[in-house]
Parts: C-alpha cells; sequence; structure tokens
C-alpha cells in the first residue's frame, strides 16, 4: 500500500502539469489573440478618429465659409433663439444694429441693446412679411426693410460666433433701403412740386388779365391833372404795387412756359430806356436812385422787348429788395469785343447789401432766395431769358459793398 500510494501522485501530478500545460498553452493562444484584436481595433479606433478630425475640420471649414458669406451678404441676418436672444448676427446687421443702438440713446450693455431693439423688430414685423421700419437718428436717419420668418423644428447645428443653438427661432432679413426711400420721397416732393407749378401757372393766367387791367388803370389815373399831391402818391403805390405783382405773375408764367418767343432786330437801348421808366415807379417807392448810362446808341439786338423788359423788371426788384433806402441802382450798356465778335454788355449794379460767397453759385436755381420774401423765381427766369436771347448772364458781389449782374449779348 505505501509502495501504491507514491505512484499514484505521481500519476496524479503529472495529470496536473499536462492540464497545466493544455491550460498555458490556451492561454498564450488567447492572448496572442487578444493582442492581434487589440491591434485590429486600435487600428479601426485610429481611421475613425482620422475621419472625425477630417469631419471636424470639413464642417469647421464649412462653418467658416458659410460664415463668410453671410458676412459678405448686402443684407443682415438676425437670428433669435427661443428666448429671444441673440444667437447670430452678420456684419452687415451688426452695423444695422449698432447705428440703431447708437441712435435710440440705449443705456443698456451692447449685448442687452442690441437684443432689445431685434426684439422689438420681431414683434412689428409679422412672421413672412416685409415691413418698412425708419430708424431715427441725431443727425440722420435710416430705413429698414425687414423680413420675419420664424424656422420650423428642432435643430442643434451651430454657426461660429453664434452662443445658443438655431434651434426653430426668428431669422430676421434686413435690407437698408434708405437711398431708394430718399428717392421715393423726392419723387414724391417733385409731384407735388408739378402740381403746385400747374396750379399757380393756371392761377397766374387767370391773374394775368385783370392785373393788366387794373395796371392800365392805375397809368390813367397817374395822368390826371386833378389829383392833389397826396392823392398822387397813393396812385404811385398803387402802380408800384401792380407792377411788382405784374412781374410775379409774368415770372409763374415765363418760368413754365415753353418753346422760344419771336426775336426781331431791335435797338437795345431804346428797350432798357423804356424798361427803367417802367421801373420808376418800383425806384421812387422804395426811395433809391435809379440811373441809366447808355453807350450803345443805335446797336441792334435780335430780341424780344417784353422779355427783356421782364429781365430789367426782375434785375431791378432784387437790387430794390437789397438796397437800403437812399441808395443807388445803376443800369449802364457799352459795346465791347469777344474775339472777334462785337457785344452789347448790360450791367445792372447797387449799393446794396451784397451776396454772401456761399450763396452765389445758388442764385439763379429756381426757389432759391436770400431773405425768404420772394418767391425766388426771378433770377432762374432772368438766366432763362437771356440764355433764351443767345446771350450769358453772371454776378459780381461784395458784401457790404453792393452787386454788379452783368449780361452779354451778340449784337446784328
Amino acid at each position: 500500500m505505501n509502495a501504491a500510494a507514491p505512484r499514484d501522485a505521481e500519476a496524479i501530478l503529472a495529470d496536473a502539469f499536462a492540464s497545466f500545460t493544455t491550460a498555458a498553452g490556451q492561454l498564450e493562444f488567447s492572448y496572442r489573440e487578444l493582442q492581434k484584436e487589440v491591434v485590429r481595433l486600435r487600428q479601426e479606433l485610429e481611421a475613425r478618429n482620422a475621419a472625425l478630425a477630417k469631419s471636424l475640420t470639413e464642417n469647421q471649414s464649412m462653418r467658416m465659409a458659410l460664415r463668410r458669406i453671410l458676412d459678405s451678404l448686402p443684407c443682415g441676418v438676425i437670428v433669435l433663439d427661443d428666448t429671444g436672444e441673440i444667437a447670430f448676427l452678420n456684419r452687415e446687421a451688426e452695423k444695422q444694429v449698432k447705428f440703431s443702438k447708437e441712435n435710440a440713446n440705449s443705456s443698456s450693455s451692447s449685448s442687452r441693446g442690441s437684443t432689445k431693439l431685434t426684439k422689438l423688430w420681431a414683434e412689428v414685423v409679422p412672421d413672412g412679411e416685409e415691413k418698412e421700419v425708419q430708424v431715427a437718428g441725431n443727425s440722420e436717419s435710416r430705413w429698414l426693410a425687414i423680413r420675419s420668418s420664424t424656422m420650423p423644428g428642432r435643430d442643434t447645428t451651430r454657426i461660429s460666433g453664434a452662443q445658443s443653438p438655431l434651434t426653430g427661432q426668428i431669422v430676421l432679413i434686413s435690407r437698408d433701403i434708405t437711398t431708394q426711400k430718399e428717392l421715393q420721397l423726392r419723387h414724391e416732393a417733385n409731384q407735388h412740386l408739378i402740381a403746385l407749378a400747374k396750379m399757380s401757372a393756371v392761377l397766374a393766367h387767370e391773374i394775368r388779365n385783370p392785373l393788366g387791367s387794373m395796371e392800365l388803370l392805375t397809368g390813367l389815373l397817374y395822368g390826371c391833372q386833378e389829383l392833389n399831391p397826396e392823392q398822387r402818391s397813393w396812385v404811385e403805390g398803387l402802380r408800384a404795387g401792380t407792377r411788382s405783382l405784374s412781374a410775379t405773375v409774368n415770372n409763374v408764367l415765363r418760368y413754365h412756359s415753353l418753346g422760344v418767343s419771336n426775336m426781331l432786330p431791335l435797338q437795345l437801348s431804346q428797350v432798357l430806356r423804356d424798361s427803367v421808366q417802367f421801373v420808376q415807379p418800383l425806384a421812387k417807392q422804395a426811395g433809391i436812385t435809379l440811373l441809366f448810362v447808355d453807350e450803345l446808341g443805335e446797336l441792334q439786338i435780335a430780341a424780344n422787348a417784353g422779355e427783356l423788359q421782364q429781365v430789367v423788371l426782375n434785375l431791378a426788384l432784387n437790387a430794390f429788395r437789397h438796397t437800403a433806402k437812399n441808395g443807388t441802382v445803376k443800369l449802364s450798356t457799352r459795346r465791347e469785343y469777344r474775339d472777334s465778335d462785337e457785344i452789347a454788355a448790360v450791367e445792372i449794379s447797387d449799393t446794396g447789401c451784397g451776396i454772401r460767397a456761399e450763396d452765389v453759385p445758388h442764385i439763379f436755381e429756381a426757389g432759391f432766395s436770400t431773405t425768404g420774401h420772394s418767391p425766388g423765381l426771378g433770377l432762374a427766369v432772368c438766366q432763362k431769358l437771356v440764355q433764351q436771347h443767345h446771350g450769358t448772364i453772371s454776378v459780381t458781389s461784395e458784401v457790404g459793398v453792393g452787386s454788379t449782374f452783368r449780361m452779354e449779348f451778340p449784337l446784328l
């Protein structure tokens, strides 16, 4: 029994070693397979990480490209999240919001002030519609055409620079239409002016006939020998008033008239002398000395006598208006030479207050007046009529000294 026990123990031990060797071999095989799987998984993970990094780079590039596209748009793009906070602003929208906030005198922070304005825009613009909003500033105002749209669904995509996801919120598209609005308002104003011009021309036509009768009657009354000095002064004032009113009516009619009147050979000196006599009552009423110095004699130009008389009347009234009492207005003529051509030079000088240098370029514009006491048509009509006579008109002036209007006409 004792000899058999060691043999059994050896057998058991041999079997154990054999089992251990087999298990160790299997474990070593499993370890090698595990190593292969780890290498494969690592390679697959590296490939997926590389693909993910590439995808992230592409997404970043796409976001940057999208941001550049949005920033290059001529309109503003504003996105509000579901809490009403700004999620995104492109460059044009930032300019518009900044202008609006600065001119709204907002005391809040930049972000809060911008959010408040964009919320206001979103509230006043119905969804899917476009509305014009005026943003008034301290020295200027802008017009924005704002379109509001609500994004459906839940999208967690982010745009570079956004502070919250764009998840079914309000999108505002704003266009600066200031230039178009100004053109529209200017067109409406021009239409209004055209309507007023037509109405003024109709009224002038209606007034001219009875005014001509009044002027004729005042002339007859002035020639009546039975008037005493006081009555004659009343008639002089009435005659001056009717002639001044006649000048205004004729200015309206001539400014809006079309075409050119018939031109005939006329002795310029005689036309100007008659014109001076016509405006003498106005000079006397204003307390101004009106002089006429002629050096043309019998020289002629192609002209319309009535239109030249209107030019002298307008220039004289303008001089009387800006010359103090006891001042002097002088109309002078002389022959001059321009290259090989002979011209008649006509000058009307006054001792008035003069014209400011910044006003000189505008005095021949219709509606321009330095005093506001006239409709601003007189000098514009003068320029128009002088040009129709193939002449030129210009002015030189010195503040506090006086002004000189110079006209040049080609001699026949």
